[in-house]
């Protein structure tokens, strides 16, 4: 029996030639389509719209980036609890939708998030959803591999410092910058004294 699936596109984040990858993986997984809307601002419309129409999506126009996250977290929100479906996917590499994958995960659905690689943020996608799917040829990967290591390096690390006592950190920063001033200074002293007994000598 096909998995009833709600599928939401950020349009801003996202190629319009990846809406076909997409298809061919949900078809191919048997997947059944049955919520499709798009998120976008007016400057992006016209790019998206003849696709759009063309698979029978539901286009919600945003006045900004942030109002197209709201818009978005809203209806999946209500997708979600509406307990009408097996699935829920997410085209977009927007890490703070990590938050609405997790609360699908929690009342036993599956998250999809479908992405793409040279936009960043794999490594909290990989953390969040159940499935991630680069839409990008594997060839571009192969290109930045040599970035992702260091990518999820500086994620990791990001993450670590979320929830961080940023008082904590700045006194610690202060301390630590104090250290080397004195010993500069010390060091200048003995310069000093140096240079004189040598001037003394000669």
């Amino acid at each position: 029996m096909a998995k009833k699936l709600a599928l939401f596109v950020d349009c801003d984040r996202l190629e319009v030639a990846f809406m076909t990858v997409i298809f061919d993986y949900l078809q191919s997984e048997g997947y059944n389509v049955c919520i499709k809307r798009a998120y976008t601002t007016k400057d992006n419309l016209d790019s998206w719209y003849s696709r759009l129409e063309k698979d029978y999506f539901r286009i919600l126009i945003g006045s900004s980036q942030a109002n197209i996250n709201m818009r978005l977290s809203v209806d999946v929100s209500k997708t979600l609890y509406s307990s009408k479906y097996d699935s829920i996917a997410i085209a977009s590499n927007y890490r703070e939708f990590g938050v609405l994958a997790s609360e699908i995960r929690s009342r036993g659905m599956e998250a999809l998030c479908f992405y793409q690689f040279s936009k960043g943020n794999e490594a909290f996608l990989k953390r969040a959803y159940s499935t991630i799917y680069n839409l990008e040829p594997k060839k571009v990967k192969e290109q930045v591999s040599e970035f992702s290591t260091t990518g999820d390096m500086l994620d990791d690390f990001a993450s670590a410092l979320e929830g961080l006592d940023t008082q904590t950190l700045t006194e610690k920063l202060s301390d630590e910058s104090v250290k080397p001033a004195t010993k500069k200074t010390t060091t200048r002293k003995t310069r000093e004294k140096s240079n004189t007994g040598i001037k003394k000598l000669s």
